[in-house]
Formats: structure tokens, sequence, C-alpha cells
């Protein structure tokens, strides 16, 4: 991962102790880490089971970090949530960017912002 792309993408985001992230397709953690230094709470949607374990011991002292894994194109298209008090900050799974950010944007309550690269 390159530092400097990830510390631009979480300075887009203008964090602050009173936000709540969806970060979709962390990997191994590392703009993660960037959003819980914030104090922001962190949900994240991990499909690739092989990062889970990894994530849940890496974070496990942030108690405002959680996450789900799961398909997040499934899970978004599952109901209409209320992302209205969200932010969407995340590098996405190139595979399905777009439908995720369709998904979202035309949602009923879309995130207040949306912060993605590919």
């Amino acid at each position: 991962h390159d530092a400097n792309q990830i510390a631009r993408i979480a300075a887009l985001g203008e964090l602050s102790v009173s936000d709540k992230i969806l970060e979709i397709g962390p990997g191994l953690g590392p703009l993660t880490e960037l959003l819980l230094a914030s104090g922001a709470k962190v949900f994240a949607i991990e499909k690739d089971r092989r990062f889970i374990d990894f994530l849940r011991d890496r974070f496990a002292t942030f108690p405002d970090f959680e996450l789900l894994q799961d398909d997040a194109l499934a899970y978004l298209k599952e109901k209409d949530r209320d992302w209205s008090d969200w932010k969407l900050i995340s590098n996405l799974p190139y595979s399905v960017a777009s439908s995720i950010l369709v998904e979202l944007a035309l949602g009923s309550r879309p995130p207040e912002r949306l912060v993605a690269t590919l």
C-alpha cells in the first residue's frame, strides 16, 4: 500500500471523533488504522475470510471497530439502511467499486460523504 495515498484518503474524509465510517474491503487495515486513530467509529466489511482473524486481532483494542465478514454489495442491497450520518471512506475493491458507489449514492439515505479510491 502507498502510505501517502492512504493518508490523502483519510484527510479527504475530514474526520472527527463523532464520525461513523463505513470502510469496505479493509484488507490488512492500513486505512482502518488511520480512521481509528482519528477517534471515529469504523464499521468495516471484508469479504475475504483470510483477513478476518488478522483484522480482529490487529484492532482488538479499539472498542469503536466493528468488522463484518460479508459481501459488501450484497449487504448494501439486502435492505435500505440509513447511512445519512455516516461517511464512506474506502479503498474499494476494483471489481465492485462502481456498483457499491451507485448503491450507496442512490439509496434513500446516502452517506454524507463518499471518499473512495480503487
